[in-house]
């Protein structure tokens, strides 16, 4: 989730989410922590175990199993504009941690002619090749993530074809590049770009990949910003092994963006911790306590026990039942292309929820690509050449 993000989530399908989650029975965990009164002690990371017990598994994804996004450089209005440039730090980092692959999101869109035959730009796809470049040079797989159309999500009408042929460029432009490059088609189609359009012009761009790629690895985004809740509701070809469905995974969203100041004002509460419940009832900011799902969740939070509270691995075990749901009726392998947590978090909270979500996804065989954006939710500090360090042990170690 880019942190310069202008677009933001609507409130009725969080409240139905975070419904969905409240009802779920809890799941036992084991806490390497000592407990009291019901709280977990502060000040220290949680380890805590996911259970195996009922989990789907996906196949594997070749050459991606652990990545990081290089988000808010080329998916920004223009390079540098959000203060990300890529250099060759960025992949030689990647490499050296032992990743093996980077998501690139790009901003395609920014570059492209506004009418037909919407030519994209001549220097800007050279640094795209640049990149790939690199990424290649250092033994990585890259995935060429279409990032933030904005425009198609509000008007999907007067800009499907412009989507198309800025993917018959690419399809064309990449066609001799080694199967250790994937195409995402369109990053958390949102908005107006709701389930049907998102599998018309899905299945259109398959068609016309195809034609040039007729093995490569295509990854799909379902509807509201790639949420596990919309993974069923994708309609891909059955005979086509190489196209792989994503989500993308930031709940419990009040923890994750806590304070984001992309966000409405009901996400401004800040001070909350994973797991919960806080050793002292947290106090919501006005803004939350209008809003009758978050001022709900809240209460929740501050009351519940660990093992039943919404900010806890109850909650985050429900986000992926949803996909295990989805590989057991489909069989097809799933990918999660973003998942983090704002920096506003205390950090061994931070720690405590990206190991968790990191093992989850490991559990099942899912290839996973943490959201790192240059900035709030950065795990790479390219201009210190260091990783953050309780970041790199959640995701590696």
């Amino acid at each position: 989730m880019p942190r310069n993000r202008s677009c933001r989530r609507p409130l009725v399908m969080a409240a139905w989410r975070l419904e969905a989650i409240r009802m779920r029975a809890s799941w036992p965990v084991l806490l390497w922590i000592p407990l009291v009164s019901g709280c977990i002690p502060r000040g220290s990371a949680r380890d805590i175990t996911p259970n195996p017990a009922g989990v789907a598994h996906s196949a594997p994804f070749e050459g991606f199993r652990r990545g990081i996004n290089l988000g808010n450089a080329l998916d920004a209005p223009s390079e540098g504009a959000w203060g990300v440039t890529l250099d060759e730090r960025h992949f030689e980092m990647a490499a050296a941690a032992g990743l093996d692959h980077v998501r690139l999101p790009v901003r395609f869109n920014a570059h492209a002619q506004a009418s037909e035959p919407f030519t994209l730009d001549a220097a800007f796809l050279g640094r795209v090749d640049w990149a790939l470049d690199r990424a290649t040079a250092r033994g990585l797989s890259v995935i060429v993530d279409f990032h933030h159309y904005e425009e198609l999500m509000k008007d999907p009408a007067a800009h499907k074809e412009r989507f198309l042929g800025i993917w018959a460029q690419l399809a064309e432009r990449y066609a001799n590049r080694p199967p250790s490059v994937v195409f995402e088609l369109l990053n958390e189609p949102n908005g107006n770009l709701n389930a049907a359009i998102v599998n018309e012009i899905s299945n259109k761009a398959i068609t016309l990949i195809r034609a040039k790629n007729p093995t490569r690895r295509i990854i799909v985004d379902g509807y509201f910003w790639a949420s596990a809740d919309w993974l069923d509701e994708l309609v891909l070809p059955e005979d086509d092994p190489n196209l792989i469905p994503t989500f993308h995974m930031y709940q419990p969203i009040l923890f994750t963006h806590q304070g984001s100041p992309w966000m409405d004002p009901e996400y401004g509460t800040t001070g909350i911790v994973f797991p919960g419940p806080p050793a002292a009832p947290l106090t919501p900011v006005p803004a939350a306590q209008r809003v009758g799902w978050v001022n709900d969740w809240f209460t929740r939070y501050n009351t519940q026990p660990a093992s039943q509270n919404p900010n806890g691995p109850a909650g985050v075990r429900a986000e992926f039942e949803k996909v295990d749901r989805y590989i057991q009726a489909t069989g097809r392998r799933v990918y999660m292309g973003e998942f983090g947590c704002i920096d506003n978090a205390d950090q061994p909270s931070r720690a405590t929820y990206v190991r968790l979500i990191r093992r989850e996804a490991e559990l099942r065989g899912i290839a996973w690509a943490y959201w790192d954006d240059g900035g709030s939710m950065k795990a790479m500090d390219v201009k210190t050449g260091s990783w953050v360090t309780y970041l790199q042990d959640a995701l590696l170690r």
